[in-house]
């Protein structure tokens, strides 16, 4: 009796997941914004930042970027971007590789920012994390040393 009541109960939820609309959009920076990713106005930070969100101009704070001071393998440095902000854009940067920017994320409507995702950094560079809060770009930097076999942490 317990499990026809559970198949019955999953069922019915199945079936009314799959007539609930979905208001989860995202858009395709790399579509949308495709000079921000690659060509001659991607090789740096400034000029990336631009052509994202139209400055560069950005108000240090309100953004936490946690990142190792040294990264024992530049294949895979760990990154964690928080903020209590209730932006619509987080996008990460940085200034060792040959396109500068790394990630774009959509924050939904009442959405929190806390993202943890890992990088590639083919040298020692800065990482800089990003928050658009209506028309106002926050910031954070960190300075992230790549060694190969070094001690690192978090």
């Amino acid at each position: 009796m317990n499990r026809r009541k559970f198949l019955g109960l999953g069922l019915g939820l199945s079936a009314a997941a799959v007539m609930l609309p979905s208001s989860m959009s995202a858009i395709d920076f790399r579509k949308t914004k495709t000079s921000a990713f690659e060509g001659a106005n991607a090789t740096t930070v400034e000029n990336s930042m631009k052509e994202l969100f139209g400055t560069s101009t950005t108000t240090v704070g309100k953004v936490k970027l946690k990142a190792p001071d040294i990264a024992e393998n530049g294949a895979v440095v760990p990154l964690q971007v928080s903020s209590d902000l209730a932006g619509k854009t987080v996008a990460v940067f940085q200034d060792a590789n040959p396109e500068s920017l790394v990630a774009v994320f959509t924050v939904p409507e009442n959405g929190i920012i806390d993202y943890k995702l890992r990088i590639k950094l083919a040298k020692t560079g800065t990482v800089t994390a990003v928050v658009q809060d209506g028309t106002t770009l926050f910031s954070a930097s960190k300075m992230v040393k790549v060694t190969a076999g070094g001690c690192g942490g978090w």
